[in-house]
């Protein structure tokens, strides 16, 4: 395995774009509304390596891991600037 690539995946944590449904699921138990979560531009080197086109106004989930509090989600909402 290349070193580079694998300092890359531990330093850059997992990025999900959600589609409308999973985006009120994920939100609703938070009592958070998509306009309150913290941005992220478009531009950002992380939504370029999505699955899929990121675009403005979607919500983009985000997997990080520590060896002591295990799995933490959190939520960004993408903006153009």
């Amino acid at each position: 395995m290349d070193n580079n690539i694998f300092w890359l995946n531990k330093l850059v944590p997992k990025h999900v774009l959600l589609d409308d449904s999973e985006i009120e699921k994920r939100l609703k138990p938070l009592q958070i509304e998509k306009k309150q979560l913290p941005k992220i531009l478009l531009k950002d080197p992380a939504l370029k390596a999505l699955d899929q086109e990121a675009k403005p106004g979607d919500v983009v989930e985000i997997h990080r891991f520590d060896d002591h509090a295990g799995t933490n989600l959190a939520y960004r909402l993408v903006v153009e600037e």
